[in-house]
């Protein structure tokens, strides 16, 4: 992991030294695959197209899985695939003291599934077991507790779905034309 953080680095001064467009753009593309490898190594299955920003994916010692489809943008994002606080109340969980050593204590795990085409905003949180549908938009700070289905836009705490996905498009078309110097 270690090594990864180092070429990952090392590449991201190289694409901000260098002005020659085209080395600029072969950097961009394996700064790119190390930062998808690093998600990889953590439990992810990532789909074609998809971009990963700062994100956090939970790890145990029994492994958590992410399933992530193709065309998403997740950013600055927290997928919690497991949950350690039955430990507290459930004894039959602790498999052997001290707590810190890997595997002491046994923790639900639930895989994390996002669909196709989904935009999760920054600082969102993603529990256990929550699946996320495709053509999906959460807004930044949500915390995702429940599937979101389908064709919607999601955001809150606890997230609720607001809008469906046409409805977001519509507004944001609007705006485009209203306001082409925003985007």
């Amino acid at each position: 992991m270690l090594a990864l953080k180092i070429k990952y680095y090392t590449l991201r001064i190289l694409q901000m030294l260098t002005i020659n467009r085209c080395f600029k753009n072969t950097i961009a593309k394996y700064h790119s695959d190390l930062n998808l490898a690093k998600y990889r190594a953590q439990g992810a299955e990532i789909g074609e197209n998809t971009l990963l920003i700062e994100c956090k994916l939970s790890g145990s010692s029994k492994g958590d899985k992410f399933h992530i489809g193709s065309n998403c943008t997740i950013t600055g994002v927290t997928l919690l695939a497991h949950d350690a606080s039955p430990t507290l109340f459930l004894p039959e969980l602790v498999n052997y003291k001290p707590s810190y050593l890997p595997g002491s204590r046994s923790s639900y795990r639930n895989p994390i599934t996002i669909g196709n085409n989904v935009f999760i905003g920054w600082g969102s949180i993603i529990l256990p077991g929550v699946n996320v549908g495709s053509n999906v938009v959460i807004g930044a700070g949500s915390i995702v507790t429940k599937d979101i289905p389908d064709n919607s836009v999601a955001a809150g705490n606890p997230a609720k779905v607001l809008k469906d996905i046409e409805s977001y498009k519509t507004n944001y078309y609007e705006i485009y034309k209203k306001y082409p110097e925003r985007f």
